[in-house]
């Protein structure tokens, strides 16, 4: 059946596609074509769809059709039947029965039956055949079988019994032989007369292999019926009837073994060995010939190995001895266990034969490749595993377990195959074949992979710090550098944080000590590749003196070191311990010689590189200097340059209260420059509690780039651009301070300071101090730089000065002067938080073109105490903030130099007198042209302009 999606799937399919092609022909036919091929295409589909919303709608009844249909062919059926029965009773009548007779009756029997209940005159023998005996009683039958069990025994003690047939057990009138591995067979006798032969009750054959067979029995029933006769016909004919029974049997379970074998074998060779075991000969019932490690297969694949072979067969001469197992060539006697194993078949496996024959071979394999092992080195350590056939051999010592090179011997192929944890198959596949094309070539390879482990250890040891190994390295200068002279096998330690300087470490012999290395370390520069393919130049190599283990195992001031000889620095790091046979390889493979210079190459180059920065710019320091007990270092400058564009005077206040400058490292990549400055007598209190002490910490923090070295020139010159903007602000801070006692009562109220750091000064004005602005010095741009925001309950605002903030901040640089800069504060604030409530969106509707939308109020400000005001490009206004909350307002249509013209685009604003001269304060002009100027802070715009001004307003 189909499914209803994929019926409607195709019905859609097949209309959209009629209906690409109409859409194709239709614009070529005519247009009463077109409309009959519409009316057509319209007609089809909707055929289609009206069956299939019939064919749904009969789907909801298509149960109860389907019920019906089932009663109906079932019905049918039994009318078949009825009318087929009919038919051959029929035939039968016809046929069969025309001559059919019944047989006279039995009336007397019947009348017997009727009259009596009984059977008088039925035959004896129909009573005997169907009536049985009554049984005997339990006590007789226990007594008749213990009477039979004194026969059996005396019976085996006076019969010759073969000696494999002494497993018996005789109970129930019945004696039992059972031969483990082959038969179980209970015979009985059927009197007390000595001549009376042996009756075999039950043979069962216990030769079975799960595997072979599926799982079913090896003997077919019909076969042990055939053998049973078999048997029972020796018992009564032979003198020996219980040697000829063995015999018969043993025979027929020897031949069973063996073909089991050959099963197994046929089964190994198709399954999991393949052509690595051959059958070389096969006689049923005779022998049974294997070859393993055959030559002609293995010499194509690595090396080439001699054939063996393991024959099993069955003794001619003794038929009574069980499967005989022979090697060629023997086994050798190395390990007993291994041989004796190899030597029995009673476990009728033919695989644990072959595997404990190669196992005793592969053991003798590996004894010949220790001894070479032990001419080359006498004091050699390497163990045989017996478990699986193993030679474990440490090559450099002390060696644990995951260093040692581990030599199996493959039991299906005979060939040597080696692990060593971590190297590459490549060089494990030629070490492969090298010794199995001869063995002594281990020695070359053990020596190789020495040096191999060595770079191994060292890699370990350093894998938890940033740097990068390799084993060679493009030097272009290599030849004529002395790093050419070092010996082959050395290994590259690249700093990553450093990356023009290595650590060298070299590799060399021990003299009679095969399993030993000595280490020699050099550090290592070169100047920094123009591209990152082409090869770099060394510049200096030197040796780690070979003191500096004292490095390493450093003990504290005032305790005595431990007496005793000290490690040199060429020895091994782990020195062996002779007295101890317990190998310590895992701790003793790190190298903390090595993982001591890395890391203190990694501390201590970027502070060197600092200090030569330093001496090269001519700024006096006291060194590289240990802190924290020796755990931290740092550089103190002595003296920092002056600074360019500062006065004499503000330079040496500044010198006179620094009292320590302090570089240091901080962070785990050792990538970040902390300059610690440590300030007194700060000029500003702020209000924050962090600026209460007597002294002010200043940190400054330098990130250096992975393509630049730590400690480089350019943390210099950001250190002192800090300072350059340190000493710029300390200069406006200087003269803040010294004006503070003289400032007007009304800026001491509106304004406070909040932090000063050295680096930005913050300062909170306002009633409710929660305007802020901040200002610091730029050193890129080499001017101040000034931010606005606010704080406390404002927090989230908006500054209203952010109007004039660039106006503010022109003004700065060129005046540098912190009470000029409140003063505009004061004076502009009102203003231009009345001013920035004006709406500046472009807003619909303000003209007759309501679509278009026009911008209401344009805010310009002109400097930092005049903004101009234009009202939908219309009118335009000047407002000149003063000090004492005046403002001074005129007409901006009118040009500032000319009265008389207008500016372009602007137009007088009608009224602005009248509506002006409605706020005028007669009593507060005449008192600030009557107050001294001394009472009056100096304003932006003098008294002449602000008089023009107010001249201006009057037409």
């Amino acid at each position: 059946g189909y499914r209803l999606s994929t019926l409607i799937e195709f019905l859609l399919h097949r209309a959209y596609s009629e209906l690409m092609v109409l859409t194709d022909l239709l614009p070529r036919k005519s247009d009463v074509e077109r409309k009959i091929e519409i009316v057509q295409f319209a007609s089809r589909t909707r055929q289609l769809f009206v069956r299939l919303l019939a064919l749904v709608k009969w789907a909801n009844n298509a149960g109860k059709v389907e019920k019906c249909a089932m009663i109906s062919s079932f019905l049918d059926q039994q009318a078949i039947l009825f009318v087929d029965t009919a038919d051959r009773l029929a035939s039968l009548a016809r046929d069969a029965l025309v001559h059919a007779r019944l047989p006279s009756f039995a009336i007397p029997y019947a009348i017997d039956v009727l009259t009596t209940g009984s059977y008088p005159r039925l035959p004896t023998c129909i009573r005997d055949k169907i009536i049985p005996p009554d049984p005997i009683t339990k006590i007789e039958k226990q007594a008749t079988l213990h009477q039979l069990n004194q026969i059996l025994r005396h019976r085996l003690v006076t019969t010759d019994l073969p000696p494999q047939l002494a497993n018996l057990t005789v109970a129930n009138g019945r004696v039992k032989f059972r031969v483990e591995g082959e038969f179980e067979a209970t015979l009985t006798v059927m009197g007390d007369d000595p001549d009376v032969p042996w009756r075999l009750l039950k043979l069962e054959i216990l030769v079975e292999d799960k595997e072979t067979g599926d799982g079913r029995a090896l003997v077919h029933s019909m076969q042990i019926n055939f053998i049973h006769q078999l048997v029972q016909s020796r018992l009564f004919a032979d003198e020996k009837p219980l040697q000829d029974m063995y015999n018969c049997l043993h025979s027929f379970c020897l031949s069973l073994q063996l073909e089991v074998l050959h099963s197994q074998t046929l089964m190994l060779i198709r399954e999991r060995w393949g052509d690595l075991v051959q059958v070389e000969r096969y006689h049923a019932g005779k022998c049974l010939s294997l070859s393993v490690w055959n030559q002609q297969v293995l010499g194509r694949k690595t090396g080439t190995a001699s054939v063996h072979k393991v024959t099993i067969k069955i003794d001619e001469n003794d038929v009574s001895k069980p499967l005989q197992i022979f090697h060629d060539p023997p086994l050798p006697a190395s390990d007993s266990k291994l041989v004796e194993r190899a030597m029995k078949i009673d476990h009728l496996s033919i695989e644990k034969l072959l595997i404990d024959s190669v196992h005793a071979r592969a053991h003798q394999k590996l004894q010949e490749l220790k001894a070479i092992l032990r001419g080359f080195n006498a004091n050699e350590n390497s163990s045989i595993e017996t478990a699986l056939p193993a030679l474990v051999v440490p090559i450099l010592e002390p060696c644990g377990n995951s260093e040692c090179l581990h030599i199996f011997v493959d039991l299906h192929s005979g060939m040597f195959q080696l692990m060593l944890y971590g190297l590459d198959q490549a060089t494990l596949d030629d070490m492969e074949k090298s010794v199995n094309d001869d063995m002594k070539r281990i020695i070359p390879w053990i020596q190789q992979l020495k040096f191999w482990l060595g770079q191994q250890r060292c890699k370990q040891s350093i894998k938890h710090l940033p740097t990068i190994s390799s084993e060679t390295l493009q030097l272009s200068n290599y030849s004529t550098h002395p790093i050419g002279n070092l010996s082959k096998n050395k290994l590259f330690i690249k700093l990553t944080r450093l990356p023009q300087y290595y650590i060298v470490v070299e590799m060399l012999e021990v003299p009679n000590k095969p399993t030993q290395l000595s280490y020699k370390y050099y550090f290592m520069s070169v100047n920094a590749a123009e591209r990152e393919d082409t090869p770099v130049m060394a510049l200096l190599l030197q040796q780690f003196k070979e003191n500096i283990q004292e490095l390493v195992f450093r003990t504290k001031p005032g305790k005595q070191p431990r007496t005793g000889p000290k490690r040199k620095l060429s020895d091994d790091p782990c020195p062996v311990e002779p007295k101890k046979t317990k190998r310590s390889g895992e701790m003793c493979a790190f190298n903390k010689v090595l993982a001591h210079f890395v890391a203190m190459c990694d501390t201590n180059m970027p502070f060197v590189g600092l200090r030569l920065e330093l001496s090269n710019l001519e700024i006096p320091h006291q060194g590289v200097q240990m802190e924290g007990d020796g755990f931290s270092h740092a550089i103190r400058l002595l003296k920092i340059p002056p600074c360019k564009g500062v006065n004499e005077e503000t330079q040496k206040a500044l010198d006179r209260s620094l009292l320590d400058c302090t570089f240091r490292l901080q962070g785990r990549n050792n990538r970040t420059w902390v300059a610690e400055l440590v300030f007194a007598n700060c000029p500003l209190n702020g209000t924050s509690t962090r600026e209460q002490g007597p002294s002010r910490h200043v940190y400054l923090t330098y990130e250096n780039l992975l393509s630049e070295p730590v400690g480089g020139r350019k943390v210099v010159e950001m250190f002192l651009n800090d300072w350059n903007s340190i000493a710029r602000l300390y200069e406006c801070v200087l003269e803040f301070a010294r004006s503070l006692p003289d400032i007007p009562a009304h800026l001491n109220i509106f304004s406070e300071v909040r932090v000063y750091n050295y680096r930005k000064l913050i300062l909170c004005y306002g009633t409710t101090k929660g305007s802020s602005i901040s200002i610091q010095w730029n050193s890129i741009h080499q001017k101040f730089h000034i931010s606005l925001g606010t704080v406390g309950p404002n927090s989230g605002c908006s500054n209203c000065h952010n109007t004039i903030l660039h106006q503010l901040q022109e003004m700065f640089n060129k005046t540098p002067n912190v009470v000029q800069l409140l003063q505009v504060l004061f004076d502009t604030q009102a203003p231009l938080n009345a001013i920035n409530k004006l709406p500046t969106v472009p807003m619909l509707g303000l003209t007759q073109r309501t679509n278009t939308a026009y911008q209401c109020f344009s805010i310009l400000p002109q400097s930092s105490t005049h903004i101009r005001l234009a009202f939908r490009n219309m009118y335009c206004i000047d407002i000149y903030c003063r000090s004492r909350g005046v403002v001074a307002i005129r007409d901006g249509a009118y040009s500032l130099f000319d009265n008389s013209k207008l500016v372009e685009g602007f137009y007088p604003a009608p009224g602005l007198k009248t509506f002006l001269n409605m706020f005028v304060d007669s009593n507060q002009d005449a008192r600030r042209r009557s107050v001294n100027e001394d009472d009056n802070p100096p304003s932006p715009i003098g008294g002449d302009m602000m008089d023009s001004l107010i001249s201006q307003l009057q037409p």
